[in-house]
């Protein structure tokens, strides 16, 4: 195992030892955010899913160790983190169904539309362009940044590679939910599940997860809140993100 870990690499160590992501020492490393979007999904039986703009493929990954077996790619423009996340399929033992794919997802859409998902997923970045400080780190400022994928463009390429009545599932800053709700209407995405994310009972929401339905009818479910902390410990609910094999 330690063999495969190169010396610019860690790695962490999950979920009671069943999930094990490499991850560079330096640049972009996966947050909790990313656990948070792949509990808030829901994958049926032989359904396909996309996820793009992977990282280091810890979405797919975590949801094939909770025993999901369907086929699952990750699109990643990032050489470094696509071959990251090779090794991380690897040696989760799920490359028979999860592959990845190191490209621009623009550059794919002709190809994959011929065989659309059921599911499509992002944690993308979340900052617009020029809008934020810029990060001296290349990696971390790709994935926080909208210079490669902004947020017209994800919606775009969620609507047109998800089968009619297909789901498209994202996390996504609080402060920007109309803009994300406007955008995924506009592309005929309608808002299904909406769950705000706050980081304690007394603090507002910094993040929402929300579903939407390719071609859906009107009508969405508020779920209750997640809170990530109770006071300083990780809440009882967060907890359970991370203890997939009790």
């Amino acid at each position: 195992m330690r063999d495969i870990v190169g010396k610019d690499e860690t790695l962490d160590i999950l979920c009671n030892e069943e999930l094990r992501i490499i991850q560079k020492r330096k640049g972009y490393r996966f947050s909790i955010d990313a656990i948070l979007l792949a509990a808030f999904v829901v994958l049926k039986k032989h359904e396909r899913l996309l996820d793009i703009g992977s990282g280091c493929g810890i979405i797919p990954i975590y949801i094939s160790k909770k025993g999901c077996r369907n086929e699952m790619i990750g699109v990643e423009l990032q050489t470094d983190l696509y071959e990251t996340a090779q090794k991380n399929s690897l040696i989760n033992h799920c490359e028979d169904h999860v592959r990845f794919i190191n490209a621009d997802i623009n550059t794919l859409l002709r190809d994959m539309r011929r065989t659309p998902f059921h599911v499509v997923l992002s944690n993308p970045p979340y900052t617009k362009r020029r809008s934020g400080r810029e990060c001296p780190e290349r990696s971390r400022f790709l994935a926080r940044n909208e210079e490669t994928l902004d947020l017209e463009a994800l919606v775009g390429a969620a609507s047109s590679l998800l089968v009619k009545k297909g789901r498209f599932y994202v996390i996504y800053p609080a402060r920007r939910a109309g803009e994300l709700i406007q955008s995924a209407a506009s592309r005929k995405l309608a808002l299904k599940r909406l769950r705000t994310v706050h980081p304690r009972r007394d603090e507002s929401a910094n993040l929402i997860l929300a579903e939407f339905v390719k071609d859906g009818g009107v009508g969405a479910a508020i779920e209750r809140p997640l809170y990530v902390y109770d006071g300083d410990a990780i809440s009882a609910e967060v907890k359970e993100y991370y203890s997939f094999g009790d």
